[in-house]
């Protein structure tokens, strides 16, 4: 192995000590950037933060006992599409079931009234609503007799 000279390597050590001792440039933007805050600082002072609020729990619009009654509504849905899809569930089987979704729509169509129409509740009622007339109608109208 053959070693060639180093290169003037004290040399270049040295510029390279000057080159970063050199913030001639870097200062000048430097400065620019620190009178700029400066400025902005001085037109523009950042408010101070404002009192803290105190927030009021929301009340429902509705009567607690509606929310079990659609939410239970929904249940008596599900298990009907739940015994629906099974094909070991006899259309008589399902007659108690539509029944019940009659008997809870009267109920519910009553408390659909007494909803005021901005409640976002009266809308997921509503579709319900529609919805369980949709599958009474079906299966009154014999829509799940196979052929």
């Amino acid at each position: 192995m053959k070693i060639i000279g180093n290169g003037d390597l004290p040399g270049r050590v040295q510029a390279e000590k000057t080159a970063l001792s050199m913030p001639n440039a870097v200062n000048g933007f430097g400065e620019i950037l620190k009178k700029t805050i400066d400025r902005a600082s001085a037109a523009d002072p950042t408010p101070a933060p404002a009192a803290a609020v105190s927030l009021q729990p929301v009340a429902p619009t509705a009567d607690p006992s509606v929310f079990g009654r659609i939410e239970g509504y929904l249940d008596l849905l599900e298990s009907y599409c739940q015994k629906l899809s099974n094909p070991q569930v006899s259309l008589k089987g399902l007659e108690p079931s539509v029944r019940q979704l009659e008997e809870g729509r009267h109920t519910l169509s009553r408390v659909l009234g007494s909803l005021p129409e901005s409640d976002g509740l009266k809308d997921v009622l509503n579709q319900t609503l529609v919805t369980a007339e949709v599958e009474i109608m079906r299966f009154r109208r014999g829509d799940y007799l196979s052929a």
